[in-house]
């Protein structure tokens, strides 16, 4: 008995010789491109719907920080009692997340984002009533 490869099974392909190195290459571009972008930094807020009571915060990677603080306040972990106390009493739906200020990309590679943060969040904290009975933020300093 002779057997013979069916018509109809495609017939397998041999990957150019270079097809590797320019996968490569163009993987590693996408790696030192996400390694040299900057990830969106600056403040938030974090305001409670049913009290008015608003949270603000800020970070050097926001996407980040406002993920860490909806996980710690769904596992019941956040170190802010108060803040804590409400999403539990009026559950996560009476809660909104909402970008206030964002730090714009600079050129120069000594320049403080850190700073330029603490600068942002001292401003956005006395312009938004987020102290005493208005916030999570505690006493005004």
């Amino acid at each position: 008995m002779t057997s013979a490869m069916p018509t109809d099974t495609p017939m397998p392909t041999v990957p150019h010789p270079n097809a590797g190195q320019a996968i490569s290459a163009a993987r590693r571009a996408l790696v030192r491109q996400y390694k040299d972008s900057r990830l969106p930094a600056g403040v938030f807020t974090l305001t409670n719907q049913s009290n008015g009571r608003v949270f603000v915060g800020g970070s050097l990677n926001l996407d980040g920080a406002m993920n860490r603080l909806r996980f710690e306040l769904n596992l019941r972990s956040h170190r802010n009692k108060p803040l804590q106390l409400d999403w539990i009493a009026y559950g996560a739906q009476c809660f909104s997340f909402a970008v206030v200020d964002r730090i714009k990309e600079r050129d120069d590679p000594l320049f403080d984002y850190r700073a330029e943060l603490d600068s942002l969040l001292a401003l956005w904290r006395e312009e938004i009533p987020c102290h005493g009975d208005s916030g999570y933020n505690g006493v005004q300093p």
